[in-house]
């Protein structure tokens, strides 16, 4: 059975203005010398049939330090394993006998870890290899979850350099469309992804979809953004 997604801890609280300091430009006057897009459910079938495109899964019954060493099994069996990449952030915690604080860099979401290929061959190889784990559907389109390489790259720089700077949210991303204009990002590492700018925290942050999940990322105050035409 596929899995469904579930989302973790953050709330988000509405508001419509514009990060300070941000050029925001009006992208309708552009629109007309665009090409056609594809719709997005055609858009997100296409990505899942490209090899560079990421997946994930949620394994519940297992540690991920024992999934990697299984990972490493397959791989001295001379096996194609897919590329995967796990989402850590730092956490603190009390040393024993009140000796102060401990900093242990762990999972950020409970088995979440991430597989990159075509949606049909990462099945395949868990099949073969992990047979009780599913690739995880996307809430909103009810398909197998895909998420473009050119998504995933920046995200995964912000992870090994700030992982405090991205949150994954509780809500589903269609929420944030209230009240708040899209935006596109126009500069910085997340140049050309789509979101909203939304106060998180005290913060004006960058809401974008991500597989399914709504993601907020910090450290956007000095990138550009044009308005989305509808």
């Amino acid at each position: 059975m596929t899995q469904d997604c579930s989302i973790s801890l953050s709330t988000a609280d509405e508001n419509t203005c514009f990060p300070e300091g941000k050029h925001v430009t009006d992208a309708k006057n552009q629109l007309a010398s665009e090409v056609e897009r594809l719709s997005i459910s055609e858009v997100r079938t296409a990505v899942s049939e490209i090899p560079t495109s990421w997946s994930y899964i949620f394994i519940h019954h297992m540690s991920v330090e024992t999934f990697e060493k299984r990972m490493e099994i397959c791989r001295k069996r001379d096996e194609a394993v897919p590329r995967f990449f796990i989402h850590r952030s730092y956490v603190y915690r009390s040393k024993e006998g009140d000796k102060g604080v401990k900093k242990e860099l762990r999972p950020s979401v409970s088995g979440l870890i991430f597989l990159q290929g075509t949606t049909k061959d990462l099945q395949l190889f868990l099949n073969r290899n992990f047979p009780l784990y599913h690739l995880v559907k996307d809430c909103s389109t009810d398909r197998l979850a895909s998420i473009a390489n050119a998504t995933m790259e920046p995200f995964m720089k912000i992870l090994q350099t700030n992982p405090e700077h991205i949150t994954f949210l509780r809500d589903p991303f269609v929420k944030f469309a209230q009240n708040h204009t899209k935006l596109r990002v126009l500069s910085g590492l997340f140049q050309g992804q789509e979101g909203y700018i939304v106060r998180i925290d005290r913060d004006r942050q960058l809401v974008m979809e991500f597989g399914g999940y709504a993601v907020a990322i910090r450290g956007m105050r000095n990138e550009d953004f044009e308005v989305v035409g509808e």
